[in-house]
């Protein structure tokens, strides 16, 4: 076993989920599966024996959670931890406990090999990438884009490409203007004949259609989760799974909206994109 190589453990309660992700995990070549368990208590003490530097880890497990696991782990000894679940509502939670990743099931290779790159430069950070990480990170608060967009950014001549900074002129139910910062937005319904748009200060009554309001909006903070409903994807706090792969966001302030199973999966990549940015 190389030097740098990395030390895992896998936990699901579906023994054909934990040899599916352990077939996929050892083809990336640095990595070693020291050992495997299929509830919370087994997790925690087949991680107390073994260290792994990264646990994979099942949410819903029998006995105690994944989140319970973490909070029994909390130590100097910590290793990272990689969510895999087959649901996108407990993401938010996740990220409370400082997770590397959240990965939906089922993960394929590639999705797998990017989560690595992030254990490897958790793992064995250079202080230069550090300082770039916490860069790009404060950037992205600020411009609402995502750290993708803002490596690719810095290798061009460019001024920052701010998504923010803009500012919608349109007509209310009244024919008189009304501007509306783009960055106040939360997320926009039908109205009748109408669009709503909805903002932590205010709500604008506008004479607009939804496809003419989706073009002056920029696809990579806005998307559309409903035929009649357009939502400002940095608000987003968490998703809940319903029937017929249909599925509820949930918004600040405990605001809920339904996302149409036409747009199901796109919402859910999004999330799930934003998360790893």
């Amino acid at each position: 076993m190389q030097e740098s190589t990395i030390r895992a453990v896998i936990v699901d309660d579906e023994p054909l989920a934990i040899e599916g992700l352990k077939l996929r995990l050892e083809k990336i070549g640095d990595l070693d599966i020291v050992g495997v368990a299929t509830n919370g208590d087994d997790a925690i003490t087949v991680c107390q024996q073994h260290q792994p530097d990264v646990l994979f880890l099942d949410l819903n497990l029998p006995g105690i959670n994944g989140l319970e696991v973490v909070y029994a782990l909390q130590s100097d000894t910590m290793p990272l931890i990689v969510f895999v679940s087959a649901y996108g509502e407990f993401a938010v939670n996740a990220y409370e406990l400082n997770a590397i990743d959240y990965i939906l099931k089922p993960a394929n290779l590639g999705r797998l090999q990017q989560t690595m790159e992030r254990v490897r430069a958790r793992l064995h950070p250079a202080r230069e990438n550090q300082e770039k990480y916490k860069l790009l990170s404060a950037l992205g608060k600020l411009s609402g884009l995502r750290l993708t967009e803002l490596e690719d950014w810095l290798d061009k001549d460019e001024p920052l490409p701010v998504l923010n900074e803009q500012e919608l002129i349109l007509k209310n139910s009244d024919n008189e203007q009304v501007f509306v910062p783009v960055s106040d937005i939360d997320w926009v319904d039908a109205a009748g004949d109408y669009m709503c748009i909805h903002t932590s200060q205010e709500n604008y009554i506008v004479r607009i259609t939804m496809k003419k309001l989706s073009s002056q909006l920029n696809d990579q903070l806005f998307q559309r989760i409903h035929k009649s409903t357009i939502v400002n994807v940095s608000r987003i706090k968490g998703i809940q799974s319903l029937r017929n792969n249909e599925s509820m966001l949930i918004l600040d302030d405990d605001v809920k909206l339904k996302v149409s199973r036409n747009y199901n999966l796109q919402i859910r990549k999004v999330i799930e994109e934003r998360a790893l940015s």
